[in-house]
């Protein structure tokens, strides 16, 4: 009889809620690069090159780039520039979410809380002082309301996107009418708690 393996990540079992909204905040964002792919192609009426330019390159942030520099000047043209400018906005903000999450380290500091932080703030810090162990790492926090309002932020941004690829082509004349709701705005929450 096989036992069953150990978790890597026993931390998360105290806070089983938080991490399953993290877990869908990282493997949601790839949605949203999609969702940006699937805007400026529709605009540009050129899947491949949008797909090559975007996904040829490496890194979020390039790829973000590249949607804007293909799509911004022909949403300009239908005159929905500013709609497009604040879903890249938005969709900036969820990296920036994505990117704490996926790139830093996570512990129960049992404050009650979830702690986390960035390893690369340590190791690059001018301070001559040598890092012995990582007991002073400063932990920043997180908690199932905080996380929640980050997955609704997502789901607003995949939404400013929908309606911007599809605003888009109803006004391009390729489609009738627009069958997705445009999204009133909506604050972006904080990357991590106070």
């Amino acid at each position: 009889m096989a036992t069953a393996p150990m978790p890597i990540l026993t931390h998360f079992h105290s806070f089983r809620v938080e991490g399953e909204i993290v877990g869908r905040l990282l493997t949601g964002y790839a949605n949203l690069e999609v969702d940006l792919l699937n805007c400026v192609a529709m605009v540009l009426g050129d899947y491949d090159v949008v797909l090559k330019a975007m996904f040829g390159v490496r890194g979020e942030s390039k790829r973000i780039d590249k949607g804007v520099k293909l799509g911004q000047a022909p949403y300009n043209t239908l005159r929905l520039g500013t709609d497009f400018e604040q879903a890249i906005e938005a969709m900036r903000h969820c990296l920036s979410i994505r990117n704490q999450y996926s790139h830093w380290v996570w512990w129960n500091d049992y404050s009650g809380k979830m702690a986390f932080a960035n390893l690369e703030d340590v190791a690059r810090s001018k301070s001559k002082v040598k890092v012995k162990d990582l007991r002073n790492l400063a932990p920043h926090h997180v908690d199932a309301n905080l996380l929640s309002s980050q997955e609704a932020y997502f789901a607003y941004t995949d939404q400013c996107l929908t309606w911007v690829n599809y605003e888009g082509r109803h006004l391009a004349g390729t489609l009738a009418r627009n069958p997705v709701i445009k999204p009133k705005p909506l604050k972006k929450p904080d990357l991590r708690l106070p």
